[in-house]
Parts: structure tokens; sequence; C-alpha cells
């Protein structure tokens, strides 16, 4: 009895052992794979600003080891960071794809979901989709409450959708909240992006010294950090700073810093708006021709990937570079186009600035009503958005109208407006060209002191700039305000002034004019020299070509000659050859005939012995057809039994199986303690597995002996499905796996009339890969079923893993695995298609990595005999087994 006891207590030891080897091998495998997908998302993260190739490589490796995970942050983080490698090649659709399925993933959990919120809001930005980014802040910020670190993210995210379109009121509100929140973070949270969307809102409402001082301290940040291409940003907003006003030599500055920065990373999207920008520098510059091929480029890229906010300012550039061309129906187009986009994505800034240029155009074309109309359009939207040099640039426009139309007072009021702003910007050129138009405007209007003053800071301006242009305009008026009041003396100085700015105006143009006299005299002395040296070259060549013709003369005679000799020589010796090789073919000849009559000697005797040895050789071929004849029965008979055996042992299997199964239910009415549950159950666990396997073994066998077994029935598709399905179901719960699972079944007919097992063995191995290759939050399966053609056709569809294109011809073979992390036994599809085989079905396979499966079986139903309704126990054992 001592002896039995102790017998007992190794064999559970032993068996406790090898289950803890069979559970603990998978933990290990994941915990491995968890670890090595963390580091390769580390990896991408910490060089998508410097090196772009580097965290494509491993975000993409991170990605291929998703169905090896079980940590949903991870998985999430997976999917995010390849939805990066997308977002940075501008394939933005496929990333808000994976965007998404890290926001799925990722639902219902713990973890701070702002992040992955942040990447998808992002790509939506770069489509224009700036409602629906409003529309996810919104939802994410109710159920947030209290989370700080999340309430963070999720509004940096809306104040940078709100700055890019010109919200101006809501960016303030939103500052405001983040301004409250930062105290309340943890120390080491990153500032450094509200610092850069801070300086998006300055340069918005054109407070440009403060925008410059927020991004310079910025690229001191970034240079500390290696982190490119944030710098390259920076270094572009300060070249469109450096740009409004009226710095362009800085401007050009930053931005050949930043397209070097960018060149260096390959970042298309980086590179395409550095085009864009150069582009509208030179448009400012009067550089039209240049300016255009650059937007021009950059719009090319813009379009393939459907940036719509980029590709209404890139039309927006295109329109006022036409209307400076004086092209008014192309300006018209362009700019109608550009308003037409910044409606679509509610972008204010824009639709401020096409009202604008539309405005101008339609002054151009003296239709002033409506370009009053688009002024006052623009004026509304660059309220909104309170950019106070977009407001100035409308109402300077819109005063040039006013003048003309005879409302000098109103006209009056919005040029010192504009004026005031100019001012405050310290834009000079604008000031220059403001205080020249007063100063005519006062002097229209008898206003000479006033006019006398405006004149007075325009020449002061345009002489500290070096504006000869405006000045020249200046000194003018100021000779015709003079001699409004008859101090023909300053008035004589002013036009001497005038006179003398005109001249420098001249000579600049003169200088180019004269260089160009000068270079074309030096070039027609030189082609007169260059025509004598042709001359004497001609001569030259004259005489050196009859010295030629003589030399070649006698060398042509020389060549001949020893030509002449050089072939008679060749003839000579092809003579003597071919003799020698005539006499020495002769005797090879007679000794090749002699040969040859010794040849068809042997052939003939060959020949003979051919002969023999095929009749010997067809003797032994019916002797052979005879044996492979009876082998061929031997081995029909040795599988018939073996099947035979097969179906007993599996069936012999089955009791102990059983058996076992009910000991261990039994075992959980007892009071044991928690190691001895805990064992027990990992024994239910793996005795059912090894009883999937047995019901599996038997259906082969089953299948193997189907033409002496098969039994068709009147079955009733939903009823039967259902049954089936819930089995399934029932079985995969038991393993202690709770499943969130939605499952629906379609019949197009009520009743068929068909075999059942055929139809358990099928779906039952279908549905149970639906949820074995299923990583899937909510297991989806939809079941269809129909006849058409006197076919039964039923396809089950799922949200799972997918299946490769590589692996899908290998699927049906038995044991055959797609990777090495499945938990099937390789059996359940190589059944399904030896059932469909049996019965001259077919099944087809709809799948991508991914996206799930679809299997669509085909069973004809003609060749059912509708009257072989006989019974077989061994059928209907199997029936209930395999069910």
């Amino acid at each position: 009895m001592l002896k039995r006891k102790a017998n007992n207590a190794l064999f559970l030891v032993l068996l406790s052992l090898s289950i803890s080897i069979l559970v603990l091998s998978p933990i290990k495998g994941q915990v491995n794979a968890i670890d090595s997908a963390k580091h390769y998302i580390k990896i991408a993260k910490d060089n998508w600003h410097n090196d772009l190739q580097k965290s494509h490589d491993a975000a993409k490796i991170a990605y291929q080891l998703i169905p090896k995970l079980d940590n949903k942050e991870t998985i999430a983080d997976a999917f995010a960071q390849y939805g990066v490698s997308f977002y940075t090649r501008l394939e933005y659709d496929s990333a808000i794809t994976y965007y998404k399925k890290a926001v799925s993933t990722i639902k219902d959990t713990e973890v701070n979901n702002y992040r992955f919120i942040s990447y998808l809001c992002s790509a939506l930005e770069k489509k224009g989709q700036y409602k629906e980014v409003f529309d996810i802040i919104k939802k994410e910020l109710e159920t947030t409450e209290g989370n700080v670190v999340e309430q963070y993210g999720l509004l940096l995210i809306k104040l940078s959708s709100a700055i890019e379109i010109g919200f101006t009121e809501d960016a303030i509100s939103i500052t405001d909240q983040i301004e409250e929140i930062i105290p309340k973070l943890n120390t080491e949270t990153n500032l450094d992006e509200f610092l850069k969307l801070k300086g998006k809102y300055y340069q918005l409402i054109a407070s440009f010294q403060k925008s410059d001082s927020i991004f310079n301290q910025l690229i001191i940040y970034y240079d500390s950090t290696n982190n490119k291409m944030d710098k390259a940003e920076s270094l572009l907003f300060l070249a469109q700073n450096a740009m409004e006003v009226s710095r362009y030599k800085e401007s050009s500055r930053y931005l050949i810093q930043s397209q070097s920065i960018y060149d260096s990373l390959n970042y298309e999207y980086g590179i395409a708006n550095i085009n864009l920008h150069t582009g509208t520098l030179l448009s400012w510059m009067q550089r039209y021709n240049e300016a255009s091929n650059y937007i021009f480029k950059a719009l090319k890229v813009f379009e393939k990937n459907n940036n719509l906010n980029e590709i209404q300012k890139s039309y927006y550039e295109l329109g006022w570079i036409f209307y400076s061309l004086e092209m008014e129906n192309r300006a018209k187009k362009y700019l109608n186009q550009s308003l037409e986009i910044a409606r679509e994505i509610q972008n204010y800034q824009y639709l401020g600035n096409d009202h604008n240029a539309l405005g101008s155009l339609y002054t151009d074309l003296e239709e002033y009503d409506s370009a009053i109309f688009y002024f006052d359009s623009s004026i509304y939207y660059q309220k909104i958005t309170k950019s106070i040099k977009g407001i100035s640039a409308a109402k300077f426009n819109k005063a040039v109208v006013l003048e003309k139309l005879g409302k000098d007072e109103k006209a009056l009021e919005l040029y010192k407006e504009s004026y005031k702003v100019d001012l405050k910007l310290k834009n000079y050129t604008g000031l220059i060209e403001g205080e020249w138009v007063l100063g005519e405007y006062f002097m229209k209007k008898n206003q000479l002191d006033s006019a006398l003053y405006y004149f007075n800071l325009g020449e002061k301006h345009a002489i500290e700039l070096g504006e000869k242009y405006f000045l020249l305009k200046i000194y003018q008026a100021q000779a015709k305000l003079n001699d409004k009041v008859k101090n023909f003396e300053l008035q004589a100085s002013y036009l001497e002034k005038a006179l003398k700015t005109q001249k420098e105006l001249s000579e600049e143009n003169k200088t180019l004019e004269l260089a160009t006299l000068e270079t074309t005299y030096d070039l027609k002395n030189k082609e007169k020299e260059l025509a004598l040296l042709n001359l004497q070259k001609e001569n030259n060549e004259q005489t050196i070509a009859l010295n030629q013709k003589t030399i070649q003369s006698q060398r042509n005679t020389l060549i001949l000659l020893a030509a002449g000799i050089f072939l008679l020589l060749i003839i000579s010796y092809i003579i003597f050859r071919y003799l020698k090789v005539r006499t020495r073919t002769n005797h090879q000849l007679r000794e090749l005939n002699n040969e040859i009559q010794e040849k068809q000697e042997e052939i003939m005797a060959q020949s003979e012995e051919l002969k023999e040895a095929n009749d010997q050789v067809h003797e032994l071929n019916q002797f052979l057809e005879k044996r492979v004849k009876e082998r061929t029965l031997a081995l029909e008979d040795a599988l018939s039994e073996l099947d035979h055996f097969f179906y007993r042992a599996s069936h012999d299997f089955r009791g102990p199986l059983t058996t076992l199964m009910g000991l261990v239910g039994i075992s959980k009415s007892y009071q044991l303690s928690e190691e001895a549950s805990d064992l027990f159950n990992q024994v239910n666990l793996t005795v059912k597995k090894l009883d999937t396997m047995v019901k599996k073994l038997q259906a082969v066998s089953f299948l193997g002996d189907f033409q002496n077994l098969k039994s068709p029935q009147e079955i009733n598709l939903k009823n039967e499905i259902d049954l089936i399905a819930n089995e399934v179901i029932k079985n995969k719960s038991d393993k202690a796996i709770n499943y969130n699972y939605e499952l629906n079944i379609n019949t197009a007919v009520e009743a068929v009339f068909f075999y059942p097992v055929i139809l358990n063995i099928c779906l039952s191995n279908l549905i149970e890969n639906s949820f074995i290759f299923n990583y899937s939050s909510k297991i989806k399966i939809l079941i269809n079923a129909k006849v058409e053609e006197n076919q039964l056709i039923l396809s089950v569809k799922d949200n799972g893993v997918g299946i490769s294109e590589d692996v899908q011809k290998e699927i049906y073979s038995m044991f055959k695995r797609t990777s090495q992390t499945s938990t099937g036994n390789g059996l359940g599809l190589y059944i399904v298609k030896k059932a469909i085989d049996i019965l001259n079905g077919q099944i087809q396979l709809e799948s991508e990595t991914g996206n799930g499966s679809t299997f669509t079986l085909k069973f004809p139903l003609s060749n059912i005999n509708h009257d072989s309704n006989r019974s077989n126990d061994k059928v209907l054992l199997s029936q209930k087994e395999l069910g």
C-alpha cells in the first residue's frame, strides 16, 4: 500500500513537471517576443526625427511580431509605428488604417490613448479633415476627466488644428486650458510641442518678433537633442516670419538651411514645403517665372498625396503670380480653386487671403462692387483669425477702391488703420507705400501740412531702406506740393532730387545696358579678329590639304603595291595548303570507308541481339503488369484494414479519455488544495486537446471509408449550422477562455438533402480556425448558406489575422501550420479539403494578412441519391462523435 502511494506521488510530480514545461514554454516565447517588439518600437520612436530609414526598418520588424504578442499596449505601439512609416512616405490612407488599429487595440484599457489619437489626427490634418479631428478630440476629452496627462495631449492636437485653419478664438481658449493644466503635469513632461504651437499662433496673428523668439529658442533645444525634423520645421517658420516683414535675404538663408536638413532625411513632404515657400519668396521679389516653377514642383507632390491644405496654399500663390503677370483668367482660376478647398476644409486664414486676392483682381478689372464684396469678406475672415497683417492688407486695398469711388473719408480711415499695422509690424516697405499714398491723399484734399508730414516720413524711410522706386514718387509728389504753396525754390530742390533719383535708377539700367553694349562691342572686335584668323587658317588648311593629297596619293600607291604582294603570298599559301589538305583528306577518306564497312557489320550483329532483347523485355513487362495488379489489390486491402484499425484505435482512445474527463469532473466536487485544483484543471485542458485531436483523426478515418458509409438526410440548414457553431464555441469556452464574439448565420434556403457529417466536419473546423487565428478584441464570424445551380454553397467569413498569399497553396496539407505560433494541430483544413474532394466539390479562399479570411465551399447536389436513406451504426456513431 505504501509503495503504491509512493508511485502515485512520483507520477503526480512528473505530471506536474511535464504540464509546467508545456504551459511555460509558450509563455517564455511570448515574453521574448514582447521584449523584442518593445526594442524595435523604441528604435523606431527614437529615430523618426533623424534617421527615417532606420525607423522604417525597425517599425516593420515590430509589426511582423504582432501575431506573437499578447500585450495590448505593445501591439498598439507596433501598429502605430508601422503607421508612422507610411505617414513619413506620405501614404496617409495606409497610415490612418494602422493608427485606427492601434486606437481600437488599446480601447477599453487603462493605457493612455491620446498618443495614438495624436498619430491619427496628424494624418487626418494632412488630408485636410479638420472637422473629423475636432469631433474625435471632443469625444475623447469627455472620457478623460481627471487624467491631466491625456487632457494635455488631446488639447495639443486640438490647438494644432485650430491654428492651422485660423480658428484664433478657439486657439486662445485652448491655450488658456493648457496653461492651467501645465502646473499639474509631471516635471518630466516635454513642453516643446506646446511652445512650437505658441510660435505658430504668434505667426498667425502677425506677432512675428514673439514667434521668432520662440523658434530660435526651440532650435537650440532641437540641436541639443539631435531632432533634425523639428529643427527643419522651425527654420521654415522663421523663413515665413522674415518673408512677412520683407527680410528676404534672411528668409532665403533660413529656407536653404531647412532644405539641407530635409534633403539629408529624404523627407518628400518637407522638401515640397520648402519648394512652396521658396516660390512664395521669389514671387514677393517679383521673380515670377522662377517662383511658378518652384510652386508647380511642390503642387505635384501635394496633389499626389492629397494634402488639401497645402494644395490650396499652392493655388493661392499661383493666383497672385498670374495676377502680377496680368493674366487675369488664370489668376481667377487658381484663386477660385484655392477658395473652394479653403471652404471645404474650413481654413479661415486662407478664406481671408483668397478673398483679398480676388478683390485686388476685380479692382484692376474696374469691377468695384465685386472688389468691395471680396475685401469685406476678407476682413470678416481675417478678424476671425485675428491676423492684423491680413486685416491691414484688405483694408488698404478696399481704401484704394473707395477713393476711386469718391468715398474719401472712409478711404482715409482705412488707410490710417493699415498704416498703424505696418508701423506696429515694422513692415518698412508697406510703411513707405502707405506714407506716399497718404501724402497723395492729403495733397489732393489740400491738407498740405498733413501731406508734407507723410511725404517727409516716406522720404526718410525710403532713404534708410534704399527704396528708390517709392523715393522717386515721393520726390515728385513733394515737388508738386511745393508748386501748390508757391515755394519754387524748394520745388526746384525736390525736382532736382527726383531728377537725381531718376538718374540713379536710369544709371543702374544704363549700367546694365552699357555693360551689354561693351560686351557686344568686344564681341564684334573678337569676331573680326576671329574672321581674319579663320581666313589665315583656311589658307593654311588649303596648303596642308594639297600636301596631304600628294602624300596620300603616294601612300595609296605604296599601300596598293604592298596589298598586291601580300595578296599574292596569301593565294600561294592557300593553294599550297589546299593541295596538302586534299592529299591528306583522300587518305583519311579511304580509311573512313573501311571503318564504315566494319561498323555496318557490327550494327547488323547488334540489331539481331536487340531483337532478342526486345522479346525478353516484352515478356518481362507482361510479368510486371501482373505483379503490379496483385500488389495493388493487396495494398487496397491493407489500406482498408488500416482505415478500420485507425477508426477502432481512435474509438478506443476516446473511452479512456472520456473516463479521464469524468474523473476530472468528479474531482471538482471534492475540497482540494489550490495546487491540486490547478493541476486537475491543467490535466483537463490537456485531455480535451487530445480529445479534439482524436475526433479529427476519426473524421479522417470516416472520410477514408466514406463510399461505404455515406447516408444523406433532409437537413434544416439554419438549425444544423446553429448547433454546429454553438458546439464549437462551447468546446472553445471550456478551455478557460472567455471569447468576445459576434456570430451571424444567414440561410437563403430552409432545408437541403445532404450529408450531416460532411456539413459538421467542414463548418466545425472552419469556425474553430476563426477563433484560433484571431487577435481582434471582438471576434466576428459570418456564415452564409444558399443553393444555386444545384449546388450547396457555404461561406465562412471572419476578421482574423488572415493568410498570406505565399502559404495559401500549402494550407490544405496534413499537419501544415501557417506559423510557428499557431495553436492548431494542422488537421482542420486538411479534413475540410478531403471532405470536399470526396463529393467533387470546390473550396475557394479570399484572404489578406491582417484583414481576415473567407472560405467558400461548393458541393454539387446532383449526385446525391435521395433514396439512399439507409442506416448504419458506424455512420451514426461517427456523427455523434464528430459532433
